[in-house]
């Protein structure tokens, strides 16, 4: 029987899962560390809830906060420990008073041929803009990249020490109850309705894995994700309202 079959029926789900066992294989007949291309949130959600992967693998994404990340599986500790597999590329527009957003940059490398799964994840800021990318693709892009939307850039190779931290805003809001639900609705400024629509539609993250359930319970240093609104992380309750409802302070990207 195909181990597959327990988790999905999905026919490209499943070839995911078959590609990840072969890395498996690679890594205990080769002695050494075998990693994945760029993986989406639902992808290491599904890879993370195989058993038969247990104790074999990790998501790294070049950060803490990273939302794409590759799989990287060592199954013995005397693994030969490769470098990764991605580098940071930085753009940066000749136009000081350029916006480079996530949809130009992504834009352009698609344009250029490269598939979303050697794109890590991509951060914008102001008139620069940092994303991962597969090590194979690095030179490729660093000759052929030249503009991004109407904008002519520069393109650098980046140390991870480099990487620009993505601005911030702390907020304190007041919730009825700790719901996935009511904090998204909050953070990103919906009503309590959409946001349990955008839920159940897949199109929120929690702690980096998608959560259709709007009742999810929700702790401080949770963090969320909307699709297309951005990012938040919760933090600490700071008091509770002669109503009941509760006090609380979420730090949002911008």
């Amino acid at each position: 029987m195909d181990f597959t079959e327990k988790y999905t029926n999905d026919k490209d789900q499943r070839l995911l899962l078959r590609k990840i066992n072969d890395l498996i294989q690679t890594s205990r007949k080769q002695y050494t560390v075998t990693y994945s291309s760029f993986l989406d949130p639902a992808q290491q959600a599904l890879i993370l809830s195989v058993t038969e992967f247990y104790g074999l693998i990790e998501m790294t994404g070049g950060y803490d906060d990273a939302e794409r990340r590759v799989c990287r599986i060592r199954t013995d500790d005397f693994n030969a420990e490769p470098e990764p597999p991605f580098v940071l590329l930085t753009a940066e527009a000749t136009d000081k008073t350029a916006v480079l957003s996530h949809r130009d940059v992504l834009g352009a490398l698609m344009g250029l041929g490269i598939k979303r799964e050697m794109i890590g994840d991509i951060l914008p800021n102001g008139h620069t803009a940092q994303f991962f990318c597969l090590s194979g693709m690095a030179e490729y892009l660093l000759t052929n990249l030249a503009k991004i939307g109407r904008y002519t850039i520069h393109l650098t190779h980046s140390d991870t020490a480099q990487l620009i931290a993505q601005p911030t805003r702390t907020r304190t809001v007041n919730v009825s109850a700790m719901r996935l639900d009511c904090i998204a609705a909050e953070g990103f400024g919906l009503s309590r309705t959409k946001a349990a629509d955008a839920i159940r539609k897949g199109l929120v993250s929690l702690n980096w894995v998608i959560c259709t359930d709007p009742s999810q319970e929700i702790k401080s240093g949770d963090r969320l994700s909307l699709r297309g609104k951005g990012k938040l992380s919760v933090g600490t309750l700071s008091g509770t309202s002669k109503k009941g409802r509760l006090f609380l302070d979420l730090i949002i990207s911008t």
